[in-house]
């Protein structure tokens, strides 16, 4: 039953019961492999500084983001640092479908970091190469799900309801599942009494299609990490992450006609996720000279474990329809029976379910080139592989899943490059990213580019004791769904998503 009641939720938009010719999403998925990308792309986060050079500055070390980015460059650190950053995030949405575009916005304040770097450096007069090391504890957001999205237009080509006809057909009424049964059970597709695996439906014409997304969450991550320091020419560090990640999505789809028996038929789908996990990284970071620091860390897959619970509500609401009228050409009546329809209402049994997760690994590369005290630039380059997620439970198969996920995503490398100028007490730092596309390049037959770009600045005050640094980010990126999917994949109706996505950080330090 749990399976079933899982395959009935995700049939809206997630399942490809009919499959394209690529055969990119397999066929028995439930879906998980939306929560692989989901938990492996991660959004521009630490301190105001890190996130000014658009995540770039792994090789910089002194700053407590090196704990999660590469711990070496704690081993840079000569103090203890406190640090405190509250954050402010806008998304804005564009939703385009059927040539229509609506917009929608979802707002928050949060705590963007939070951590303090203890120093253990030994003093100048102490001899050996070993000159110490700096224990930090830190709490970083490293994800934020809270988007609001709407998409509506008029669908002049098929409704839902040919989806079910489509998936209903060949089958007895006891043998339907998904979204063809709950068409069933809502008289919206009937079998023919002469031949009971043959559908028809009353409603023939073409629907105004609503969808509204609300999704609300995050993924914070607290980690443990040693920086130490050798000569003050290589630094080596390692660290341990801990997640807990909180997810909940509400999703209602609307379709309306005019004219027709049937006046609106909804799904409203909600899905709830709470899970923990855990990563380790390693650094090490390399001064051959003062003006040059090289370095390379690794971060290991995060390993998951959630808990999930959702369920379905389809409401159908017909114009006081006698089912007596629904007849074949022949006048002949296709429902046999005595009903008059007005609200009809059935709803999924709450499923709960536990599910393993494990997200790619990550390998990052950079650079930094100090001009004296003015200043500097630097770039990083971090490699990962999408398709190398994995799902795993027992309370279901996940083999479909883990096949869609090699099938649909690859491997990307994100470039993050950064600056910053020096005058007196004020920083001033500009960065850009571009993160890679996670999708091969024929997912869903659409033409569409969903890599992130990435444009940030900020301003910092740094008086010793004491320092202030405030970060504004943009990042603009598209992504993609089909409401439902049809046997011609491109008979599915598409809306694409222009995301806009402004945050801005302040953070506060203090030296001791």
């Amino acid at each position: 039953m749990k399976l079933g009641i899982k395959l009935i939720m995700i049939s809206l938009g997630v399942v490809c019961l009919f499959q394209t010719s690529q055969a990119q999403i397999q066929q028995g998925s439930f879906g998980y492999y939306n929560d692989a990308l989901r938990y492996s792309q991660l959004q521009n986060f630490g301190t105001a500084r890190f996130s000014a050079l658009a995540g770039s500055g792994s090789v910089l070390g002194g700053d407590i983001s090196s704990a999660i980015y590469n711990p070496a460059g704690l081993g840079v650190f000569n103090r203890s640092q406190f640090t405190f950053t509250p954050g402010f995030s806008s998304l804005q949405t564009e939703g385009n479908s059927f040539g229509s575009t609506n917009k929608d916005e979802a707002n928050k304040f949060s705590i963007a970091n939070l951590g303090v770097v203890i120093n253990f450096n030994k003093g100048d007069l102490i001899p050996g190469s070993f000159r110490g090391g700096s224990l930090a504890i830190t709490y970083n957001r490293i994800n934020d799900f809270n988007r609001n999205v709407l998409s509506s237009g008029y669908n002049g080509d098929n409704s839902i309801i040919d989806n079910m006809l489509q998936q209903a057909d060949g089958f007895f009424p006891d043998e339907l599942n998904g979204i063809a049964q709950t068409g069933y059970d809502h008289y919206i597709i009937n079998p023919n009494p002469n031949d009971q695996t043959l559908y028809h439906s009353p409603v023939l014409g073409f629907p105004t299609q609503t969808e509204t997304i609300r999704t609300k969450g995050y993924t914070d991550q607290v980690n443990i990490a040693y920086g130490t320091n050798f000569d003050d020419k290589i630094y080596l560090g390692a660290g341990m992450g801990i997640t807990s990640s909180s997810y909940s999505n509400s999703r209602i789809y609307t379709e309306s006609f005019n004219n027709e028996p049937l006046s609106t038929f909804k799904i409203d789908e909600r899905l709830e996720l709470n899970g923990t996990g855990i990563n380790f990284n390693i650094g090490a970071i390399v001064r051959p000279v003062d003006v040059l620091r090289i370095g390379l860390s690794y971060t290991s897959p995060t390993f998951y474990n959630f808990n999930e619970e959702g369920d379905n509500v389809y409401t159908s609401e017909w114009n006081n329809y006698d089912v007596s009228n629904f007849r074949d050409d022949q006048n002949n009546r296709l429902i046999l029976e005595d009903t008059v329809l007005n609200t009809l209402q059935t709803a999924t049994d709450i499923f709960i379910s536990t599910f393993n997760l494990r997200t790619p690994a990550k390998l990052n590369a950079g650079l930094a080139f100090f001009f004296n005290k003015n200043g500097f630039i630097t770039a990083d380059i971090e490699h990962l592989n999408y398709a190398n997620a994995n799902v795993s439970s027992s309370d279901f198969f996940s083999g479909n899943d883990n096949r869609t996920i090699e099938n649909i995503y690859n491997s990307v490398t994100n470039v993050k490059l950064g600056g910053e100028y020096r005058y007196e007490m004020f920083r001033f730092r500009v960065g850009y990213a571009n993160y890679g596309d996670p999708y091969k390049s024929n997912f869903d037959e659409v033409d569409l580019d969903r890599s992130k770009k990435i444009v940030s600045g900020g301003l910092g005050i740094n008086m010793g004791k004491y320092f202030f640094d405030f970060a504004l980010v943009n990042t603009k990126y598209d992504e993609s769904f089909r409401s439902y999917r049809m046997a011609v994949l491109e008979d599915s109706p598409l809306t694409t998503i222009k995301h806009n996505f402004t945050n801005a950080k302040l953070t506060f330090g203090l030296n001791f």
